[in-house]
């Protein structure tokens, strides 16, 4: 709701935020879920008519996957405030940081996001709940570029501005598999929440959602949040991080979310990529992939999705670092019906 708010009110769709959440209960706004749209969005994000998107390219096949450039120096729609100052920060990203972007990929050439995402994993990211040194390795190419600076100065100051492209990456890679599907027509390829209901999609129906409620994803609460407060059921595209491999399923290669979700994670977390993830990827060090979900219910061990907490009233927000575990009756689901 707080997305939605300041997205009607930046678009100038509303005057204040009565209207806004007026034409969002009247049902006058048209919703499509991202990635249906082959846009892949972090937590509450709202993509409209203004938001400026990052393409990614898979070189070998021209496969393209969309996500949205973020805010800098402070929180986005896709944390669910309803910050007095978020309207500028979104003006500057549409005006600035997406200029400057387009600029500098124009004048170098596309980015490589594969080299940034393995130096984050050699320096402990996830990520997913921590993308740190993926995110200051990229600030280092940024700083080679002497008309790139700034834009450094401001990515380095955003930890998390690298997400969203990898977000789009592992969508890609996932969507790879959806090509050829006479081979691999039970992996996970599309995965994500709404707050109400969390789905996934396999290779051989990737447009066809499989449905359950989504349930809160368990962690510590800020200290600064009132520790009664109700979290809203999983939200956001960045599963598609972790049911490529990546976020929940690298928690124990991740010393810093580790010990913040550590007291969250189920026996046996650290066996869960042996058991889970079905090939090894060319690209990474030691590092398996691609989540299969008949053999999510072979193990009966469901996947861990490093995940947000956004309060689930409309108007907190961001609460805290997460996990959420889909439940097995997703993927059992997901399976009914196939020989």
């Amino acid at each position: 709701m707080s997305s939605a708010v300041v997205t009607c009110l930046y678009e100038g769709w509303a005057l204040d935020q009565p209207a806004a959440q007026n034409l969002v209960h009247a049902g006058v706004l048209s919703w499509h879920a991202a990635q249906d749209r082959g846009v892949v969005v972090p937590l509450a994000t709202i993509v409209s008519a203004s938001t400026p998107l990052f393409e990614v390219l898979d070189e070998h096949t021209g496969a393209r996957v969309w996500a949205p450039v973020s805010t800098v120096r402070g929180p986005d729609t896709r944390m669910g405030f309803r910050d007095v100052g978020l309207g500028a920060r979104l003006a500057h990203r549409d005006s600035v940081v997406a200029a400057q972007w387009q600029e500098i990929l124009t004048r170098t050439g596309p980015l490589p996001l594969f080299p940034l995402a393995q130096e984050g994993l050699l320096q402990g990211d996830d990520l997913h709940s921590r993308t740190t040194a993926a995110n200051n390795t990229m600030v280092s190419w940024l700083r080679g570029d002497a008309l790139a600076r700034s834009l450094a100065d401001d990515i380095e100051a955003t930890p998390l501005f690298f997400l969203t492209l990898w977000m789009a990456a592992c969508s890609l890679a996932l969507r790879a598999a959806e090509s050829n599907s006479d081979t691999a027509s039970t992996l996970v390829t599309r995965a994500g929440g709404n707050g109400e209901t969390f789905g996934v999609c396999l290779a051989s129906a990737p447009t066809e959602w499989v449905q359950v409620a989504a349930t809160a994803p368990q962690g510590n609460l800020l200290q600064n949040v009132a520790q009664d407060a109700a979290v809203c059921g999983a939200i956001g595209d960045s599963a598609v991080i972790d049911f490529l491999g990546f976020g929940g399923q690298r928690l124990a290669q991740s010393p810093e979310p580790l010990e913040v979700l550590k007291e969250f994670l189920p026996t046996g977390y650290a066996q869960l990529p042996t058991q889970l993830l079905v090939a090894q990827h060319p690209a990474f060090i030691s590092q398996r992939v691609g989540m299969d979900a008949r053999t999510v219910v072979a193990t009966g061990a469901s996947p861990l999705v490093a995940l947000a907490m956004i309060g689930a009233d409309g108007q907190k927000g961001f609460l805290g670092r997460g996990v959420y575990r889909p439940p097995l009756a997703l993927f059992k689901k997901a399976l009914h019906g196939r020989k």
